[in-house]
């Protein structure tokens, strides 16, 4: 079954916006098939396709946030990769993520924030449908390194940190992680980070790439909390 998605979803829906309804012809969608709608926040419709941009409303569902708030600090990288890592864990359900403007970032986006953030939003939008999720991750600001504030559990992934991610307890109901470019994290921004209260991390044995970096450590600390089960 499809997903699709309206931001003003309610009981009385009956119409495809202008943009979902491109999709459900790319798709192929005929009437009589059945979909799922949401808004993004929660809501979800099963419903009757009766033309090819118009649905019946079955039933509507109301799915929770996940217990555990996960919020991703990604850092701007080259070759796409950082929208590679906002595709990856907006998959894994991801509560908001924030692209960061690092000391080592190659990709800068000075200028062309608006466009460039219009850009991740689209990911999202597609990752939440294509995973059939409910809830669609936030777009915070890009931001620099003295923006940066902890939230909950916060946690930077640094390949030399003396403490295990696998030791790490999760004992709060918001958890943040710091994912830095290509380059690595620069000793001034993790100097900076620490006195903030962020937690040097490592992953394991491996150095990852920072698009498989944030997905694999928020995969890892989403079966500790038992949200796979």
């Amino acid at each position: 079954m499809h997903w699709l998605y309206d931001p003003n979803l309610h009981s009385g829906s009956k119409d495809l916006t202008a943009e979902e309804t491109k999709h459900a012809r790319s798709l192929r969608l005929q009437p009589g098939e059945q979909i799922a709608l949401t808004n993004g926040r929660g809501l979800v419709a099963v419903a009757v396709m009766t033309t090819e941009a118009s649905y019946l409303v079955e039933r509507l569902d109301s799915i929770p946030e996940s217990r555990i708030r996960f919020h991703l600090v990604q850092a701007l990288a080259k070759s796409d990769r950082d929208e590679m890592a906002l595709q990856s864990v907006c998959e894994l359900g991801i509560t908001s993520v924030t692209p960061w403007a690092a000391d080592r970032s190659i990709v800068k986006w000075d200028g062309k924030e608006e466009k460039n953030l219009e850009r991740w939003r689209q990911i999202a939008l597609a990752a939440m449908k294509q995973s059939q999720q409910a809830w669609l991750p936030e777009l915070e600001a890009v931001s620099k390194t003295k923006n940066l504030e902890p939230r909950g559990l916060s946690l930077v992934l640094e390949p030399t940190a003396e403490t295990a991610l696998s030791d790490i307890k999760l004992d709060k109901d918001e958890v943040t992680l710091v994912v830095g470019p290509e380059g690595g994290i620069s000793n001034t921004e993790l100097a900076e980070l620490s006195s903030k209260g962020f937690i040097p991390v490592r992953l394991g044995p491996s150095v990852l790439r920072t698009s498989t970096a944030g997905p694999a450590a928020l995969a890892a600390l989403q079966f500790a909390s038992g949200y796979w089960r």
